[in-house]
């Protein structure tokens, strides 16, 4: 079962959003704003954070610098969902932030699910691409 964060201060999103990830057998932990959230990913380790762009207090983009410059949290997977469609977001959080995937709002249960689906397919190759590194190295 993969834990899922999301950050989404929103309610009916943040419903919809607990709704179709435990559908797909996800343990799902929900938080408001930014603060919660960081709170969150220090008390215990989760396999894909799901964070809106625009949160009361801090900006999604910051949230996932920080996540991405921690050590123990940098390779977890990071979905932004934004409703701003400008392709600066986009950029910046590529550039800066290290996101792994932008969805833009409203936002398909379908599209969601692929997503989630793509992202921990994604990651697991790059968990068996950095296992095999290590071993290589360590046989060497």
């Amino acid at each position: 079962m993969n834990k899922i964060l999301v950050v989404e201060d929103e309610e009916s999103i943040c419903a919809m959003l607990r709704h179709c990830l435990e559908g797909e057998g996800h343990l799902v932990i929900t938080a408001a704003n930014g603060q919660t959230a960081l709170n969150w990913i220090k008390e215990i380790r989760l396999d894909l954070a799901i964070i809106d762009l625009g949160l009361p207090d801090i900006p999604g983009l910051e949230i996932c610098r920080k996540i991405k410059d921690d050590p123990k949290t940098r390779t977890m997977p990071i979905i932004i969902l934004t409703g701003n469609n400008s392709n600066v977001a986009r950029i910046e959080g590529n550039l800066d932030a290290s996101a792994d995937l932008f969805l833009n709002k409203p936002i398909s249960i379908e599209d969601l699910k692929k997503a989630v689906a793509m992202t921990f397919e994604k990651s697991a190759k790059k968990k068996l691409l950095l296992r095999n590194s290590l071993r290589t190295r360590l046989d060497n």
